[in-house]
């Protein structure tokens, strides 16, 4: 009898010694303003039943995740954005060894010039009530057309050689138009009604 409680002891012993450590990743992706951080891989931990993650974006307030679900973070400010995300068990506290990461991600809008590559360029009319806009440059080159939301969305993206740009597919409202020939750039306000 008592070598069969000496062979479960070393069982036991051998099983809780075997367990692979714990271990989680994560990744960010980015569409326009929004992030969406997800958990795409995680060991010997169940997210619920051992206990859930946590973030901080850009050393704010930590939020709780209890789930596996994308985490969607909406109207990012343009620029550079770090997020780290750990495991916790049920009563908050970090695992230990600690299971943790830290990404850092770009959002950008596309909306931005140097001072010093400024486009020379007009475009009428403006607010535009019919098809197309004329757009002319006293810089010769392909024309490489961006048209954003208010919110950095970008919505249209094209390059060509013309000088007018068909508004047939925009709703009304406001954009923004940002011309770019031979590395300069400019972006204007675009009223389409």
């Amino acid at each position: 009898m008592n070598k069969i409680y000496i062979l479960l002891f070393y069982l036991i012993s051998f099983l809780s010694f075997s367990q692979d450590e714990v271990s989680a990743d994560w990744s960010i992706s980015v569409e326009g303003t929004t992030a969406t951080l997800s958990i795409v891989n995680f060991y010997n931990f169940t997210v619920g039943l051992d206990g859930h993650w946590h973030y901080i974006l850009n050393d704010d307030e930590y939020v709780a995740v209890h789930d596996i679900n994308d985490v969607i973070i909406p109207n990012l400010a343009a620029g550079n954005h770090s997020i780290t995300v750990w495991l916790v068990d049920h009563m908050h506290n970090a695992l230990d060894p600690p299971v943790e990461e830290t990404i850092t991600f770009e959002i950008n809008t596309g909306l931005s010039t140097s001072d010093n590559e400024i486009l020379d360029m007009i475009f009428y009319p403006n607010p535009a009530d019919g098809n197309c806009v004329t757009i002319l440059s006293t810089v010769e080159g392909l024309k490489e057309i961006q048209v954003f939301t208010v919110t950095g969305k970008k919505v249209f993206d094209t390059v060509n050689n013309e000088n007018t740009l068909d508004l047939i597919s925009f709703n009304s409202g406001i954009y923004m138009l940002k011309v770019t020939i031979n590395g300069q750039s400019k972006i204007s306000k675009l009223v389409v009604k």
